[in-house]
């Protein structure tokens, strides 16, 4: 069922309008100020809303901007009411980036007809945002192949070569050198199902798919496995980094130790791929009864540019003429919070970047 959200500080009015929007066969919420509203719209998540311009502390003009600018839902149809809708109205409004506007007072017939224009319009704007997502992946895809496909695959085929021609020769190799080729095949072979697995997963998110929906039922130790990840980290990377840790954390309930695991890992990378080595990586760990609270930050190399609002498909937040790496970390990462009803909120200020990730202590 499609959901309205209706902001109108007119209780007669808002209550005719919520009865006609219910019998027209859609859900409506109403709220009868603008906080109130914005609040609505940022839990019920509604596929249109519909606003007065003219009410108490906040009018509809600084809804829309809130809307639009500071909660960046620059898709959601928007419509608005008003007693009177001159030209000056209407430009101030598209201006903000409203989709309509009905003038009081309305019939039932333009009230439904509207709303589903607007309905309309959206549906075929997903779908060519969504060509467009898909067009972006391929172009992404294809300029990140040679790098981050091929140099891992080559390392495993190199290696490979080295240690058969060594066998061919009748060669014996020495334990540490063996061990060499080994961590080099298993290094490569890691970073491809790496990026695979972050493939498969976004390719399942934009169909509609949750790919942790089979998810094991399992008590993890989160610092243990924090622990083997920085250490797996430390392996894989040319320069060695610093890490301080401050965990006072109780056990995750009903999480599946292997995703949490893959998970974990990408967010790991992002915080010490362009971590300034001359600085320590900081991490804390806490739990509450119903909350673990994770904090992670660095200070980074060259220019990032991050915050919550920018964390989409392969958004890239180091500022570089090549591209490292996917773009889809803390995407995934973001979507598997959401998935589980968690949250994340991420900075990026003064050369320091840090994640806050709040998740549920126990899963049912």
């Amino acid at each position: 069922m499609t959901k309205i959200v209706l902001i109108e500080d007119d209780f007669l009015l808002a209550d005719n309008t919520k009865t006609i929007l219910e019998i027209s066969g859609f859900s409506c919420f109403v709220a009868e100020e603008g906080e109130i509203g914005i609040q609505l719209i940022e839990e019920i998540q509604p596929d249109i809303v519909i606003c007065d311009i003219m009410l108490g502390e906040m009018d509809g003009y600084e809804i829309l901007r809130i809307i639009r600018y500071e909660k960046g839902l620059v898709n959601l149809p928007f419509i608005f009411l008003s007693a009177r809708a001159d030209l000056s109205d209407k430009r101030k409004g598209m201006n903000l980036g409203a989709d309509d506007f009905l003038t009081k007072p309305f019939t039932t017939k333009d009230l439904v007809e509207t709303i589903n224009s607007r309905l309309e319009i959206s549906s075929l704007k997903k779908a060519s945002a969504d060509v467009e997502i898909r067009k972006n992946a391929t172009d992404i895809f294809l300029s990140i192949s040679n790098h981050e496909y091929l140099t891992p695959l080559n390392g495993i085929v190199n290696f490979t070569d080295l240690m058969s021609e060594h066998i061919d020769n009748s060669d014996l190799l020495d334990i540490n050198e063996l061990q060499v080729l080994i961590d080099g095949i298993r290094l490569s072979g890691n970073r491809m199902l790496r990026i695979t697995r972050k493939l498969l997963w976004y390719n399942q998110l934009i169909n509609g798919i949750n790919p942790w929906k089979h998810a094991a039922k399992e008590q993890v130790d989160i610092v243990k496995l924090e622990n083997k990840l920085f250490n797996q980290l430390k392996k894989s990377k040319p320069t060695d980094f610093h890490l301080i840790a401050n965990h006072k954390a109780l056990p995750l309930e009903g999480y599946d130790s292997i995703f949490l695991e893959n998970i974990l890992s990408e967010l790991y990378q992002n915080i010490i791929q362009f971590a300034n080595i001359d600085y320590r990586i900081y991490s804390e760990i806490l739990t509450t009864d119903s909350e673990l609270i994770l904090n992670l930050k660095n200070h980074f190399l060259g220019i990032y540019e991050m915050d919550t609002q920018a964390i989409k498909p392969f958004y890239q937040a180091h500022v570089t003429k090549d591209k490292n790496g996917t773009g889809l970390g803390l995407y995934i990462v973001n979507e598997w919070v959401k998935s589980i009803g968690g949250q994340l909120e991420v900075t990026c200020t003064n050369s320091i970047f840090e994640v806050n990730i709040t998740l549920p202590r126990v899963l049912k």
